[in-house]
């Protein structure tokens, strides 16, 4: 007979995203770290390529500077910031979005998950599409945040998905 009952993986554990923020975390300095957390959505690429944007890679990438941003921001103070072990929910955001929108003044995708934060909240992520650096083009997920469900409702927000 077990003593130990088997646990269940719980999200976090399953994340890649969750593991390298967990690590990104623990020394809390940008080293150059990258990897690949989602890919863009074939609707948003089929929209893209209707406006005349063609995409370099459909793969979603971030970086450890993303991470280090938020351990000390301001948005944690008004709890606007992503709690460092929910960073599953970013991936699982990447993957199944409620919506996706096009922030028309500064040209970025929009994933947000309006179950994901409870009453009035929705996690929201902006992915920046065709970013350079380097001679090096990927779509750069730029910033991860905690928003009121009516700041989706403004008119710079063009509902893609």
């Amino acid at each position: 007979m077990c003593l130990h009952p088997v646990r269940k993986k719980s999200y976090s554990a399953l994340s890649r995203l969750q593991a390298f923020a967990d690590m990104v975390l623990a020394d809390g300095k940008k080293r150059g770290r990258e990897i690949i957390v989602g890919t863009i959505n074939d609707d948003v690429v089929a929209d893209l390529q209707q406006k005349g944007v063609t995409l370099e890679t459909t793969d979603i990438i971030i970086n450890d500077a993303v991470i280090v941003k938020y351990i000390k921001h301001v948005k944690n103070q008004k709890g606007a910031a992503v709690a460092p072990d929910r960073y599953w929910l970013v991936e699982k955001t990447l993957r199944n979005p409620t919506h996706i929108y096009e922030d028309t003044e500064q040209k970025y995708l929009v994933y947000v998950n309006t179950r994901a934060y409870g009453r009035g909240k929705v996690l929201k992520v902006i992915v920046h599409p065709n970013f350079t650096i380097k001679d090096r083009t990927f779509n750069y997920l730029k910033s991860i945040g905690v928003v009121r469900i009516e700041n989706m409702k403004e008119l710079q927000f063009r509902k893609i998905k």
